[in-house]
């Protein structure tokens, strides 16, 4: 009996040192790498306005300060030597302030686009050049991919898939907009291993979970004031702008916007802290063009944003700012138009959406147009031109006419600026959702593809497709118009 004992003594001693062995293992693992990978575009169209991928460039950060090594691999890189050189490549193209033309590759169309007369691009890097950056890296320990658009999603499946092939037995995370809008379709069809829908805050758990490694700022993620820098450097060389995030969230529950489903919260950095990452972006990393990314950024920004403009406007740097996210008319009165001008703006997209009074009370009552005509009015006054001015309207919406969508361009361009039509895209879990699904003789619920707003699946017949390709001409009349008296006038005509 007492040999018995010894012996399951000593087995349970040898079970705890294994346990607490393991335990060690899983606590202290030598730091995990995470492999970032932002996907192609697939599209019929796309371009380069200040588009980088803001989630993931903060993630790479978080990752970083918490102790992981990390590596980025941008699909949508529009200088990559070998897909320019590439025979089966129409080559990418720079344009104004750093803003250009993806490289892109014909391809076959989705069935669902089948009999529609427009060609299908992937947008972005050469899928054999995405293969040799894999093979260049190190063997990661975690993959984890970003999403935008819901009907970019065959881009976003081709990167897992090849992604997999190249490291199989490496972990594939999905998250972005997509994955949070369309968690279902994207567990089942995605081919990745976890779908992030959590929130940041919860990310250092769901990590130790799958590497057994504990980052050393868990805090950090879930304060959004205690966020580093975006990892910008990760992007070079051929960083060309920097996007820059004063605040997140919006104040207003439009009916056709997901934003206040991806980001409930609204929070703001403070000054200091925008101005640092500016400087930071400017003399460290040579940046002249930034883009904001708020979608309220001149809400709530008096102790915010305008300290941080007005030191620049009067000590520099020299650096242009964009603002092509919609401006809220009704922050821009005459002194705040002055100070986006002294601080070097280029750039200014105005959200007027509708001229029709019952249609803006229905959509959020933000604006109307006696307020968007005197916001212009005071950009004019501050020094804006036609040309730095752009106006977005909806287009297509339900309950929506064409006749509406008319009158709302013929004001913009009496305005002297650029009408921009915004063609409605249906966008799963917002307000308007149900009406769309109910009007659109193509299934939105389960194809996202549908979503693309290029081919507006809203169609009805007081609204066709060929009514919102006739406005989108008109409204290009108009950008064509904005800019021939804005010449007349700088040349005295």
């Amino acid at each position: 009996m007492e040999s018995a004992a010894r012996i399951l003594y000593s087995i349970a001693a040898i079970s705890i040192k294994l346990f607490h062995k393991k335990l060690y293992k899983n606590t202290m693992s030598k730091p995990p790498l995470a492999l970032l990978i932002n996907p192609w575009i697939t599209d019929f169209a796309a371009y380069d306005l200040w588009a980088k991928p803001m989630g993931l460039l903060v993630l790479a950060s978080l990752l970083r300060d918490g102790g992981c090594g990390v590596s980025l691999i941008d699909c949508l890189d529009r200088r990559d030597p070998f897909t320019n050189s590439h025979p089966e490549i129409l080559p990418g193209m720079d344009k104004k302030f750093g803003a250009g033309k993806y490289p892109r590759m014909r391809l076959p169309k989705p069935v669902p686009y089948a009999g529609f007369l427009r060609y299908f691009y992937r947008h972005g890097i050469h899928p054999e050049s995405f293969r040799r950056k894999l093979l260049e890296i190190e063997k990661p320990d975690l993959i984890w991919i970003t999403s935008i658009m819901t009907y970019w999603y065959p881009g976003v499946f081709e990167a897992v898939r090849i992604a997999r092939e190249v490291f199989p037995e490496t972990p594939v995370w999905l998250g972005g907009i997509y994955a949070r809008l369309c968690p279902g379709h994207a567990e089942r069809q995605s081919g990745a291993d976890r779908i992030i829908t959590k929130e940041v805050s919860s990310l250092p758990k769901t990590i130790f979970e799958t590497t057994g490694f504990r980052v050393r700022n868990a805090t950090a993620w879930g304060d959004f004031n205690a966020w580093p820098f975006p990892a910008l450097d990760l992007l070079k060389p051929g960083l060309d702008y920097a996007p820059i995030l004063t605040g997140m969230g919006c104040p207003y529950r439009c009916p056709f916007c997901a934003s206040a489903r991806l980001q409930p919260k609204r929070a703001r950095f403070g000054a200091e802290r925008i101005f640092n990452e500016i400087a930071r972006d400017h003399y460290d990393l040579g940046i002249i063009d930034f883009a904001f990314y708020d979608d309220a950024l001149l809400l709530d920004a008096e102790y915010t944003l305008r300290p941080v403009l007005e030191r620049i406007a009067k000590e520099g740097p020299a650096i242009r700012f964009h603002a092509p996210n919609a401006i809220h008319i009704r922050a821009l009165s005459r002194d705040w138009c002055d100070l986006l001008h002294a601080a070097g703006f280029k750039t200014i997209r105005l959200g007027l959406e509708t001229t029709v009074d019952g249609k803006s009370r229905e959509w959020g009552g933000k604006v109307n147009t006696e307020m968007y005509l005197e916001a212009v009015e005071n950009l004019f006054e501050a020094g804006f031109s036609g040309d730095d001015i752009g106006v977005y309207l909806l287009c297509g919406l339900p309950g929506q006419t064409p006749k509406e969508v008319a009158e709302s361009i013929g004001i913009v361009r009496l305005s002297g600026v650029r009408p921009h039509l915004a063609e409605y895209s249906p966008i799963p879990g917002t307000p308007m959702w149900e009406k769309a699904a109910a009007i659109s003789p193509f299934d939105i619920g389960t194809e996202p593809l549908y979503h693309n707003n290029t081919f507006y699946a809203c169609r009805r017949p007081d609204f066709t497709y060929e009514d919102m390709v006739l406005l989108k001409r008109e409204a290009r009349s108009g950008e064509r118009e904005a800019g021939s008296r804005e010449q007349g006038a700088r040349s005295g005509e």
